[in-house]
């Protein structure tokens, strides 16, 4: 069976591959120090993190609250699972649910899949229970920063609702509904003659609340105003996106606020100094919630996490971790093992000034691995292999409940870098990717970048009167920067087949054999280059010859390939970060599912965050196409497979034959008979459809990712 570290190393596996096809290199010393730095970790990607999710101090259960009268007992019978037990709280949920029950405004920050959203929709239900009347109007605003988490708490609460109501046999007692840019128009127009109690939606439909017309019954102060106001993920409420929400915090208050409106808000993640106390930790936090909503929040209104440990035993003994890696994994007394105790603490948790537990940063599993060696005597592959086979036992659910030892593994994706080369002759020049200037005395480090045809390697630069300078890497520079320089590519002249004048493109000449006047400023220049980038334009002993093209790039001196202006200089030239964020988004994600499917480490499931529609749009295009040329091209692929050649009357039938899509597929009424008349007339417009795209596909386009099928 394949764990998660195996589908962590096929994914990454595919993305090495991915960002290879983007690499041709000629040259032999070039491309061994690329695919050197390829195989050592921390060069294009870090060493993976890993971090225990730590275990919760339990508190009272939903029952327990109903017998002290703090809950209605309709509420205890709200939330309880679907075997009918009732939830038990954590500590600091029962904290936060006690406090907003008591009136008060309250900041939660405590990790992902603390059960946040407990902390405000049990009082809220609660109250709303047992003060039904609101007039018609919404007395609890739950705001998220993105649709997919309105999505996923409204269908937590449908579950909610569906196992209520068919215990009892009776109608849910809270109404609810979400109110989104998805939103049908039908289901609007139902809010609007009847608003629910409890509406989930996003800040930017907060906005158009207050300012639509049709849309202002939804809150005033009507019934007795807005009890409660809660925004989720706190944390994403920065700069002047944060400004602009806390404005309309202050203006939905104005409007609708109720003389007792309890503001709440939820976050993971809220101070980034990780030295800092729980006193200063819950006094920044309180201070930044002050800001926000408009009312004044003191430190101990802000609750945080509970946290104690699983394991049983303390931290254990050198000689108990020695004894254990020899010894086969024991998984009888689990919580007791000394391996399981030991990753705890260097994983999971960690004690502060006070005693508190708090949660520890993530890290890599080799620098554990090291650790235990150091302390056992143990080599680390075998520390690191016992490590990982006790993750992997501890994730793994048991007698149906959930796992043991759950853990995140935390992968950090950045670009590949570029390459820089020191100005000598092929056989000496010293290779970087640091992206430093300055190789050593007299040396400079220039970038480099790859012909996408052949590999050929050009020298990025600045020219200066007397000098050859390193291109700003990654900007184009500002005016100011290239006053007096002319940014363009060196290429070290070889020294059998060097390229001439002779050589340049026949189209680049007139009727009459004079050179256009657009190409006149590109024509390669001989000149004679020093390690520290000095130059000459006379041949010099001691100087490399090298040929200088300004910018923008037209001519490829080894394979001859040239362009016109207009084309960016990305599709001509590459560099190790050719790929883009869209494209990796795209590779990662597919590759994840596919092998989350094929391996059953994981469920084939993703979920994505991003910061702005227009990126989540873009991506989502992006990853559609993506699948549309992939399954064109593997159709055509196994079409051609099947009958060896195909010609232009039959390509169409072939490939649609060779999709392997059925009807349901492809029609928009996926009940449609598949022997009508209408499914034949379905089919034929997905063969035309089909057509077209095949020889679309044969067009030159500017995609590097996905290049057409000729090239």
């Amino acid at each position: 069976m394949k764990t998660l570290f195996d589908l962590h190393s096929l994914v990454m596996a595919d993305y090495r591959d991915y960002v290879r096809s983007f690499i041709l290199i000629s040259d032999e010393r070039a491309r061994s120090f690329v695919e050197t730095a390829f195989t050592e970790e921390g060069h294009f990607w870090p060493e993976t993190l890993v971090q225990l999710s730590p275990a919760y101090l339990a508190g009272s259960t939903v029952d327990e609250l109903s017998k002290e009268g703090l809950i209605a007992p309709e509420t205890a019978r709200i939330f309880r699972r679907p075997s009918d037990e009732p939830y038990r709280l954590y500590r600091h949920q029962e904290e936060a649910i006690r406090s907003v029950l008591e009136g008060h405004s309250i900041v939660v920050t405590s990790g992902t899949g603390s059960g946040k959203s407990l902390c405000y929709f049990l009082p809220i239900i609660n109250n709303l229970i047992r003060n039904p009347q609101t007039g018609d109007r919404v007395a609890a605003l739950v705001v998220y920063p993105m649709n997919a988490l309105v999505n996923s708490q409204f269908e937590w609460l449908m579950n909610l609702k569906q196992q209520y109501e068919n215990r009892f046999g009776r109608d849910f007692p809270v109404t609810f509904a979400k109110y989104t840019g998805e939103t049908r128009d039908s289901e609007r127009d139902e809010m609007r003659r009847k608003p629910p109690q409890i509406l989930l939606t996003n800040y930017v439909m907060v906005e158009l609340l207050l300012v639509r017309p049709e849309d202002q019954r939804f809150l005033d102060r009507v019934g007795g105003g807005l009890r409660f106001l809660v925004f989720d993920e706190l944390h994403t409420y920065r700069g002047r996106q944060g400004a602009d929400v806390a404005m309309l915090v202050r203006r939905l208050k104005e409007r609708c606020a109720g003389p007792k409106l309890v503001h709440i808000g939820t976050s993971a993640t809220m101070i980034a100094h990780r030295e800092a106390t729980f006193f200063q930790r819950r006094e920044t936090v309180a201070k930044f919630a002050s800001v926000f909503f408009g009312h004044q929040l003191k430190a101990e209104q802000v609750i945080e996490e509970t946290l104690v440990p699983f394991s049983e035993g303390g931290k254990p003994l050198p000689e108990e971790l020695q004894k254990a890696l020899l010894e086969p994994l024991d998984t009888k007394d689990f919580r007791r093992h000394p391996l399981v105790r030991y990753l705890e603490y260097e994983l999971g948790i960690e004690q502060e000034a006070g005693g508190r537990l708090k949660r520890r940063v993530p890290r890599p599993l080799s620098e554990i691995a090291g650790q235990l060696s150091e302390v056992t005597g143990i080599d680390s592959q075998s520390c690191a292999k016992a490590l990982r086979d006790l993750l992997v036992v501890g994730s793994t659910p048991a007698n149906g409940s959930g796992p043991l030892f759950a853990f995140k593994l935390h992968q950090f994706i950045s670009q590949g870098g570029t390459l820089y080369a020191t100005l000598e002759d092929r056989l000496r020049r010293e290779f970087s990717l640091e992206g430093q200037v300055q190789a050593s005395e007299g040396r400079l480090f220039l970038p480099v970048k790859f012909c996408r045809q052949c590999g050929q390697d050009y020298y990025h630069a600045l020219q200066t009167d007397n000098q050859f300078l390193p291109h700003p890497l990654g900007a184009e520079p500002d005016e100011e920067a290239l006053e007096g320089k002319q940014a363009g590519y060196l290429m070290l002249a070889y020294e059998e087949n060097d390229w001439s004048p002779e050589q340049i493109p026949e189209e680049w000449y007139n009727a009459k054999g004079k050179l256009k006047s657009n190409y006149r400023q590109r024509i390669p220049q001989e000149v004679w280059v020093s390690p520290d980038g000095s130059f000459s334009r006379q041949s010099k002993r001691n100087l490399l010859k090298m040929w200088w093209q300004p910018e923008p790039f037209s001519l490829c001196l080894a394979c001859g390939e040239f362009y016109t202006a207009r084309e960016r200089e990305f599709v001509k030239l590459s560099v190790l970060s050719s790929e883009g964020r869209s494209s990796a988004t795209t590779i990662l994600t597919t590759s994840l599912l596919r092998h989350a499917s094929s391996t059953r480490a994981a469920r084939d499931k993703l979920l994505t965050f991003t910061d702005n529609r227009q990126d989540a749009s873009f991506q989502a295009g992006h990853f559609n196409d993506f699948v549309h040329v992939g399954l064109l091209r593997a159709a055509l692929y196994a079409a051609l497979k099947a009958e060896k050649e195909l010609t232009f009357d039959r390509i169409a039938q072939a490939v649609t034959k060779a999709s392997g899509l059925n009807i349901s597929d492809i029609a928009k009424n996926v009940d449609l008979d598949p022997g009508s008349s209408a499914a034949k007339d379905v089919w034929q417009a997905f063969t035309d459809l089909t057509e077209y795209r095949l020889y679309y596909d044969l067009q030159r386009g500017w995609r590097v990712n996905q290049p057409n099928l000729e090239q």
